[in-house]
């Protein structure tokens, strides 16, 4: 073949993209890996932090031991893995009250809250266990598919602070707010991750460990790859037909038989189709929208907070914020936080003046650490919702009625062009984990078809 015939070019250089595309080079195929950015990685950044004398992420970083692919990658290239500090309590906002407890917990809540919280999260682990593996399958997926999370949280809970609680998980899975995401929908990611109690797992769970360097798994997968990626090469045009593609960029174009669009429905709904894609999955695509999710990482001299018996770890009630989390380890003796704006949360702080979004963030760490929180000596913020290419938040999700409607073609090839990145992974969706498991799977679609073929 010559340089622009290709097997297959894959969309998008983030973990799925990535993946899939090092698979497919090591069973033999002839890749190009085409990126709209000028770097790799999609929604994991890092960014270097002199403070710390490291590099510090703006995206993705948490690992479960697991997630077994990224523990693979994260083995082979080399990046710094951290366990997860919780060495203390956790503090939690209602309001501008503040409330300390052990990590598991929502501190703040009356005896009789406790017991409303547990019965909540007994209907949300038995509304999880209903739900097959093909979820739209489920008996009660036509219900569950009708309403949204926030509806479905309202039959379960009164109104107050296990409501609010319970109400949460959208925001913090999806970047998504309560009232948009399909109850099914959420559900069914909720199962396919393990459940919230492992996803939130400090231990050995979902948040058992992070990384200082995510963005350093995707650099590797480019090394091996070599001038198969593209960079800063955003694609405009895919013609295709039962025998292949042409993929046009604004830096080149490929023939080749296969495509893998390892990037967002709304950012494939920007791509102009020939033929236009079958009507279904136009509207699957629209009906598979990003939520937001801003991410905030603060350096101080010292991690003051744990001279007072607190590690660090941040929740709210109130929405003004998702999480806070002590990063640094015991491997610098700085303090390093990162803190979490999604959904709800996102709103309330994008669209303010740098100065005004600023204050208001080390406000939220100072009413729960102290007022040493105002005074970092660095400060990264990173809105993904402002990002060209990223469209909001890490996982897309889909709204009510969608995922019965179209369920079960959501992981369908059309003609020569599949689908990758964390949304369409059936398991840890949203993970880091998931999108490389989507990135394998693709590949292991055209691996498999290439073999029935031959």
């Amino acid at each position: 073949m010559s340089n622009n015939q290709l097997d297959v070019v894959i969309i998008g250089a983030g973990l799925s993209g990535s993946y899939a595309a090092l698979t497919l080079k090591n069973a033999g195929l002839s890749v190009r890996l085409v990126e709209a950015r000028d770097r790799v990685g999609g929604l994991t950044l890092s960014v270097p932090s002199p403070a710390y004398g490291g590099r510090v992420d703006l995206g993705g970083q948490w690992v479960s031991p697991r997630h077994t692919r990224m523990q693979a990658l994260i083995a082979r290239y080399e990046v710094p893995l951290v366990k997860q500090f919780v060495t203390g309590q956790r503090a939690c906002l209602h309001g501008e009250e503040v409330f300390y407890g052990e990590m598991g917990t929502v501190p703040g809540l009356s005896e009789e809250e406790r017991a409303e919280y547990k019965e909540a999260y007994d209907k949300l682990y038995a509304a999880m266990d209903s739900i097959a593996d093909n979820a739209w399958e489920s008996p009660d997926a036509p219900r569950l598919d009708s309403m949204t999370y926030r509806t479905w949280v309202d039959s379960i809970c009164k109104p107050g602070r296990v409501h609010a609680s319970m109400s949460r998980m959208p925001g913090a899975y999806y970047g998504a707010v309560p009232e948009e995401i399909s109850a099914l929908e959420l559900i069914r990611k909720l199962k396919s991750c393990g459940g919230p109690v492992f996803m939130s797992d400090t231990a050995t769970g979902g948040q058992s460990s992070h990384m200082m360097g995510s963005q350093m798994v995707s650099e590797g997968m480019a090394g091996e790859l070599g001038d198969a990626v593209l960079l800063a090469s955003p694609v405009r045009g895919v013609e295709w037909s039962a025998k292949g593609a042409t993929v046009h960029s604004d830096r080149s174009s490929f023939i080749c038989r296969h495509v893998v669009l390892a990037i967002p429905p709304v950012m494939i709904n920007q791509i102009r189709f020939d033929p236009p894609l079958p009507a279904k999955r136009r509207l699957l695509n629209q009906r598979f929208p990003s939520g937001r999710n801003t991410k905030v990482v603060t350096v101080y001299d010292k991690p003051f907070w744990r001279k007072r018996g607190l590690n660090g770890n941040i929740i709210a009630t109130d929405g003004s914020l998702s999480a806070t989390f002590d990063i640094g380890g015991t491997r610098t003796d700085k303090g390093i936080l990162i803190t979490l704006f999604t959904g709800r949360a996102a709103y309330g702080v994008d669209d303010l003046s740098p100065g005004d979004r600023k204050a208001f963030m080390l406000g939220r760490l100072a009413l729960a650490l102290g007022k040493e929180a105002m005074e970092p000596v660095e400060f990264h913020v990173q809105i993904w919702a402002d990002e060209e290419w990223s469209a909001g938040a890490s996982s897309p999700f889909l709204v009510p009625g969608a995922l019965t409607t179209y369920g079960a073609e959501i992981g369908a090839p059309v003609g020569p062009l599949h689908w990758a990145g964390t949304h369409m992974s059936t398991e840890y969706r949203g993970y880091m984990e998931g999108a490389v498991a989507a990135g394998e799977a693709a590949a292991n679609r055209i691996l498999n078809g290439s073999a029935a073929a031959g």
